[in-house]
């Protein structure tokens, strides 16, 4: 859904406002699921007011202000997001807990004490929050482990949870706030098109050249010939995977030095644990590879536009890097 302007100002094409009672993470009895499940949460039951997705901070609305001319400081500009699909910011889910399970659903005003919690996030950062726990704990997310880490970071009546979301930080007044230069908020953090498209074009070089091309004269001028293997294998293990695909690229030597996939495969979770697409991708196997691989690892790390210079390749991998820094937060109280 992409928007389109009036009258100098733009919002995202209609969509369901989420409204809860208060301004701080709700409560309610969902008695038509089991105990800690994860539920998709429905929209019509959520009135009267409104908070934040507990992993992000976002909203739960793609209907934000735009500004066309980009001088309003209380609208997002327009320029940035025209191309962005907000959509993601619709899809709601909930964590709640129902020790008995049995009656008719019944939500109660967070005033009520002794209610237990519900706590709201977008599908979209579900994923990241499971792909973040993955990392450390393989295996089904536990629905009563996740609703206790929520529950310890649920510091009193706010509108999020009490964690560090990194910049910008999302407002955190009942009602959600625009900031012109705070786009970054509501730009998808998983579906990332650019990205997307480069990725294919590694997996299409991996397609086609699946073996080592070691049949390339080596030169015997490289200086890398001199070193030994040993050598070698130490260098490669105190770069960063960028530099390490870098160096292989440029020597053929160091091409076809082998390096091992338990060392790649720390350094890329080590380095870049929220780029998911690199992690799942098989082991550079020809320079070309290792050079466009190199070049996509350096400007994910730089927040760099994409060839096609557009704001979402940018915003789209900061706001994924910064909701990561929150399921870190997650992941920790998860694990205790």
């Amino acid at each position: 859904m992409v928007a389109t302007p009036t009258n100098g100002h733009t919002r995202q094409a209609p969509g369901t406002n989420l409204h809860m009672t208060t301004n701080h993470i709700g409560r309610a009895n969902l008695s038509s699921v089991s105990q800690h499940e994860i539920i998709r949460a429905q929209r019509e039951k959520w009135v009267a007011g409104r908070f934040f997705c507990a992993i992000c901070g976002g909203p739960f609305s793609s209907q934000v202000d735009m500004d066309c001319e980009g001088t309003d400081e209380r609208a997002y500009r327009f320029d940035i997001l025209e191309h962005c699909n907000l959509e993601w910011l619709d899809e709601l889910r909930a964590l709640g807990i129902n020790p008995d399970a049995t009656g008719s659903d019944k939500y109660h005003d967070f005033a009520e004490i002794g209610e237990p919690h519900v706590f709201p996030f977008h599908s979209v950062c579900y994923e990241v929050l499971k792909r973040c726990i993955s990392l450390r704990q393989p295996g089904e997310i536990q629905g009563n482990k996740l609703y206790q880490a929520f529950e310890q970071a649920n510091g009193g009546r706010y509108v999020r949870l009490q964690l560090d979301y990194g910049k910008p930080d999302p407002p955190v007044e009942q009602v959600w706030e625009t900031v012109r230069g705070q786009e970054i908020l509501v730009v998808n953090p998983v579906d990332i098109p650019e990205l997307e498209s480069e990725i294919n074009d590694i997996k299409c070089l991996l397609d086609t050249k699946t073996h080592l091309d070691i049949e390339r004269k080596l030169h015997k001028d490289d200086i890398f010939s001199r070193l030994s293997i040993d050598l070698r294998h130490k260098i490669f293990k105190h770069l960063c995977p960028e530099s390490i695909l870098a160096l292989k690229a440029a020597s053929q030597i160091m091409h076809t030095t082998w390096v091992p996939r338990s060392m790649w495969d720390a350094k890329l979770v080590d380095t870049y644990p929220w780029l998911w697409e690199v992690l799942e991708l098989s082991v550079p196997q020809s320079q070309e590879i290792e050079d466009k691989t190199s070049r996509l690892l350096l400007a994910c790390r730089e927040q760099g536009e994409s060839t096609g210079r557009s704001y979402g390749y940018t915003l789209g991998l900061a706001n994924r890097r910064r909701i990561w820094g929150v399921c870190e937060q997650i992941r920790s109280k998860y694990l205790e």
